[in-house]
């Protein structure tokens, strides 16, 4: 009895050897992905690898194949979240610098997590083989197995979220290289709202208002807007949690129930159909096999200026290199110009970012040292934007004919992460204050600073830059005026879903 009772312990264990390992490497698989973690997916998970590992061809033709995709994004899943359209969107359109930037924020705990998944499933291989252990000969498990897979679960999740947002992102980019963006604006006229010469459109990078001083922030990193004539909006939601997410809706008069970009209806062709001579530079990259959808946008402009002309020309370009060329566009004669401007402005790693800048703000505590650099990005922004508003302003007193209006806004903002004891600000996570994105407009009629606290959403926003134009066109509400002393009665879905996160407020690094 006893010899039995030893010899069914060491049967057990070695048959639930290999089964431990198995089950880690699914559970870090899920983990990896981002996904939220489930026992009975890890479970089916276990099933599916013991099932297919049974026959050689399988497990080296589909196992493999299978756990090295899940290995291949488990350091961007642990750090940044559960793969989807924004991300698959991301890889088209970020270059080299870009990408070095975002494995830097990805710490050193999280690849030792990914090189354990394929450490795992080769254990499991080798103990199986060792102690000769072949599982679908065992009818309890085949049993407990089908039991388990009868539940609504399945193992293909991830390859299905992988399929979908790539097929969704490649097929929206095909669409914008096999057809050329169209005008379907139609004729557009000006109304007396038309009364400036010169309208620039600044867009910011990865800007949440609450870290801005003029939106209340303890460091006065903003000493420029604080002061400059114009009307400050505190209340405007970005359309996206990241850059193509939220331009291809805030510069196009998109679906709106569908939350979806209309690109033949972009705020350039609007431009144009009015008369507008367009102009786009920009410190992003003009990148790649495909089009973005904001180079599609750019690409319809009159005359088009790209510090960054793809992924293996680009570099740690400064925004200050843009300001020569705004320079010579503002003071070209041409009456009626839109001017957009693009910046780089705080994109991660924000420490990248202010390299030819003179710090406004240093800190002792390194735990603080990144959201240090994005304080100091801001004011390299704000700077930035006083330097153009000068050259404006320089046109202005030479000819009072040429009279301008500016707007600077941001696409969207960040949330913060605890990374080997250092606040990170980036977009890892979706923060409840991921859209609060700052919007001010200062012209050369301004005689005083206003401050409304309303509520403004970006899904709206094409046709305020049309009401800020002055355009009038059918296919568009003239009276919809973002820079008015009233909230938009209509909430987005993205505000409502924002609205369940946890609190994510700034953090004041003064005196840290």
């Amino acid at each position: 009895m006893l010899e039995y009772l030893k010899n069914f312990i060491k049967k057990s264990i070695k048959a639930l050897a290999p089964l431990i390992f198995i089950f880690l490497c699914s559970y870090l698989m899920y983990k990896g992905s981002g996904a939220n973690i489930n026992n009975k997916n890890i479970i089916i998970m276990t099933i599916f690898l013991v099932f297919l590992s049974s026959s050689r061809k399988s497990f080296f033709f589909i196992v493999i194949p299978f756990v090295l995709l899940f290995f291949i994004y488990a350091p961007i899943g642990l750090t940044f979240g559960e793969i989807s359209y924004k991300y698959i969107a991301s890889v088209f359109s970020t270059d080299v610098v870009e990408a070095n930037e975002f494995i830097s924020q990805i710490p050193i705990v999280n690849w030792f997590y990914a090189i354990l998944i394929p450490i795992s499933l080769c254990i499991f291989r080798y103990l199986s083989k060792k102690y000769n252990i072949n599982y679908l000969k065992n009818k309890t498990f085949i049993i407990i197995s089908i039991l388990v897979i009868t539940y609504n679960q399945s193992p293909f999740y991830f390859i299905k979220k992988v399929y979908s947002s790539t097929t969704d992102v490649v097929s929206e980019l095909k669409k914008l290289n096999e057809y050329k963006v169209h005008n379907a604006w139609g004729k557009s006229t000006l109304n007396d709202k038309s009364k400036y010469n010169t309208y620039v459109l600044v867009i910011g990078e990865s800007v949440r208002r609450d870290y801005m001083g003029i939106y209340g922030y303890p460091i006065n990193n903003t000493p420029f807007l604080s002061k400059v004539n114009g009307v400050v909006i505190n209340g405007l939601e970005s359309a996206g949690t990241n850059t193509v997410a939220s331009l291809r809706l805030m510069l196009t008069q998109g679906n709106i129930n569908k939350w979806t970009p209309e690109y033949n209806y972009n705020i350039i062709d609007l431009a144009k159909s009015a008369g507008y001579k367009t102009y786009w530079l920009s410190n992003q990259g003009y990148t790649g096999t495909y089009d973005t959808p904001v180079t599609a946008i750019a690409k319809q402009s009159d005359n088009r200026y790209f510090l960054k002309l793809g992924a293996y020309n680009s570099s740690n370009t400064s925004d200050y290199a843009l300001l020569p060329e705004i320079k010579t566009t503002i003071s070209n004669k041409i009456k009626k110009k839109l001017i957009v401007i693009h910046l780089y402005g705080s994109h991660p790693s924000a420490c990248d970012r202010i390299t030819d800048f003179d710090k406004i703000i240093t800190v002792k505590d390194k735990r603080y040292k990144y959201l240090s650099c994005y304080v100091n990005s801001i004011a390299k922004t704000d700077d930035f934007l006083s330097q153009v508003y000068s050259m404006l302003e320089d046109e202005y007193q030479k000819n009072k004919n040429d009279t301008f209006s500016m707007i600077y806004f941001s696409d969207h903002g960040l949330s913060h992460r605890l990374v080997d004891g250092q606040i990170l600000f980036n977009n890892n996570k979706v923060s409840k204050y991921h859209l609060d994105v700052p919007l001010i407009k200062m012209s050369s009629d301004d005689y005083q600073h206003d401050e409304y606290n309303v509520s403004k959403s970006g899904a709206f926003f094409t046709d305020g830059l049309a009401s800020w134009l002055g355009i009038n066109n059918e296919k568009i509400s003239n009276r919809y005026d973002l820079f008015s002393n009233e909230s938009d009665k209509e909430i987005s879905h993205y505000r409502v879903k924002l609205d369940e996160y946890k609190n994510d407020p700034a953090i004041n690094i003064d005196n840290l």
